[in-house]
């Protein structure tokens, strides 16, 4: 009888520890997924440049956020700017 114990006692284990390994999730890469295709830089016409699909053209979006706030004993003063630049080029 022990004998018998000690085979059932072991395969309990083995189908225990076999299910364990089975039961874990496989992540997956998120971006694998997706159907990303390489971003076409217009080195001609220096950095920033980028293709807009279906065209011959290439453009650059630039700009600047400028904020000031000062202060006295009486009054205080705030400016703000915001300026943006948009620069296209065609073959």
């Amino acid at each position: 009888m022990n004998i018998m114990g000690l085979i059932l006692g072991s395969t309990a284990a083995l189908t225990i520890a076999a299910g364990a390994q089975a039961g874990d999730a496989v992540v997956a890469d998120p971006l694998q997924s997706l159907d990303m295709q390489p971003v076409n830089t217009c080195d001609a016409y220096g950095t920033g440049f980028v293709p807009v699909p279906g065209t011959g053209t290439c453009v650059k979006v630039s700009g600047q956020v400028r904020y000031e706030q000062g202060f006295s004993n009486t009054t205080r003063t705030t400016h703000g700017r915001t300026t943006m630049d948009f620069e296209t080029r065609s073959n």
